[in-house]
């Protein structure tokens, strides 16, 4: 679809309209739904246009991605209370998802809700829907608690996909591989909003000065038991911008975290990061061996290396050599450690990525698990001897993960496993096969998966 045929009338809107986050919320959910762009992406390319109205950001931001997380459900409700759903135009059916999410989730008061979404309708010339837009957001305040919802017990699949606004062929992939208890809690998981983790950079400040910081502003932080991470829950945007813009801080999930503290970089070691784009973890690694290993960051986009090296000079590393190269054609060899954070199906992000639950099928994986075998595969040829390989994704999937590795084993009789047993900080996160992972309900992070193998002998 084109985002025009959705987007002509906004152009009409007076401008004390085009001052709220609804009128900005709406734009996004058009482009996003409309174009089926990234929700990360239209938020950042809107929020730049629209500067003078700063104050709002928060706002839009927590509603487009509310919106987009928990669109099947509000789907659901609004369809609920129209005859003939099928003829109503998408446009008035994205204002009802936004007029549903403002009266369930978040804390408006329910006559503004409606109110304010009859108005934005009008003010896209959209006169002859406004009865049907208040009918609607009226029966969903009056019948909050009558809505029906799939039968749980008949139709689980249909009622955890409804319910907890997850596509049904993940849930139906989840049930079998998890049981319903744990499908629940994954999606329960993936829809709360996560609090932003931090990562101090100990190359130009300490946990103390940051926490000096973040204490005289009037931040609600926690402090993590990953070494130099923090957990923020409300913060001073500006402030929190100046920090990143000034390298003292990286905004980084703890999962990642798991992943430099398996490589465990020592000054003078040599570290090929093969799939390194954006850097965050590249960056990690330099840090930790105090700026003195000697790391080789490759990514095949001239672009996203650039982002390497961007975020390097933010954060004044100088240990990172950034290349354009493939991961399966890197021109390097024997490195002590070479790290493969594979290319993935992102499953384990979903509280992050709202968009990203809507836009992957069992399809995606299957061709990335080609993908994820080949590299591997090529990254063994680059340890040394007695040197190690770590494989990482941001995902929850076997397929992804576990099965990678066993194939591998199987191949490549000179690599195993890597006992981190005795390692006090990463054996809570250790799995029966001593391969790591993180779950978003149990472990309040990404679900990530991590391993690390050490070559034995020669090929």
């Amino acid at each position: 679809m084109s985002q025009a045929k959705y987007l002509v009338n906004i152009n009409l809107m007076g401008s004390s309209i085009k001052s709220t986050a609804r009128y900005w919320a709406f734009q996004a959910i058009a482009r996003v739904e409309g174009d089926n762009a990234y929700t990360d992406l239209v938020l950042s390319s809107l929020l730049d246009k629209s500067r003078n109205f700063t104050k709002d950001q928060a706002a839009i931001n927590e509603i487009v991605k509310g919106v987009i997380t928990w669109k099947l459900l509000l789907d659901w409700i609004a369809k609920s209370f129209l005859n003939k759903p099928e003829s109503i135009p998408q446009d008035i059916i994205w204002l009802l998802w936004l007029g549903i999410y403002q009266i369930k989730f978040l804390n408006t008061p329910d006559f503004a809700a409606v109110n304010e979404t009859v108005e934005l309708a009008k003010a896209l010339r959209l006169h002859k829907w406004t009865r049907l837009i208040n009918a609607v957001l009226r029966n969903t305040i009056r019948n909050a608690n009558s809505i029906q919802l799939p039968d749980k017990e008949k139709d689980p699949v249909r009622f955890l996909s409804v319910s907890q606004s997850h596509p049904e062929w993940l849930i139906e992939h989840w049930l079998d591989e998890f049981g319903f208890k744990k499908t629940e809690s994954l999606c329960i998981a993936n829809n709360k909003v996560p609090n932003v983790s931090i990562r101090i950079n100990p190359v130009k400040t300490s946990g103390e000065h940051v926490e000096r910081i973040l204490q005289e502003n009037q931040f609600s932080y926690k402090k993590s038991k990953l070494p130099g991470f923090y957990r923020i829950a409300q913060m001073d945007s500006a402030i929190f911008r100046g920090m990143i813009n000034d390298g003292l801080i990286t905004v980084q999930d703890e999962s990642a975290a798991l992943v430099s503290l398996l490589v465990d970089p020592q000054p003078q070691s040599v570290i090929f990061d093969l799939c390194a784009a954006p850097g965050g973890k590249t960056t990690h690694l330099a840090e930790l061996s105090k700026d003195a290993a000697v790391i080789v960051a490759g990514d095949l986009n001239h672009a996203r290396a650039g982002l390497v090296r961007k975020t390097a000079n933010r954060l004044g590393v100088n240990s990172i050599n950034t290349l354009i190269s493939d991961a399966l054609h890197f021109p390097a060899k024997e490195a002590d450690c070479v790290l493969v954070d594979a290319p993935c199906s992102g499953l384990g992000v979903l509280r992050k990525k709202p968009d990203l639950r809507w836009n992957k099928t069992n399809t995606d994986i299957s061709l990335l698990n080609v993908i994820q075998k080949n590299i591997l595969q090529h990254a063994a040829q680059l340890v040394k001897n007695g040197g190690t390989l770590v494989y990482s994704t941001c995902t929850i999937e076997k397929k992804e993960n576990e099965n990678i590795i066993f194939d591998f084993l199987e191949k490549n009789p000179n690599f195993g496993i890597q006992n981190l047993e005795t390692n006090a900080l990463l054996n809570r996160f250790l799995t029966k096969d001593k391969m790591i992972r993180t779950w978003p309900d149990r472990d309040n992070m990404d679900g990530s998966f991590s391993v690390k193998l050490k070559k034995i002998k020669g090929i």
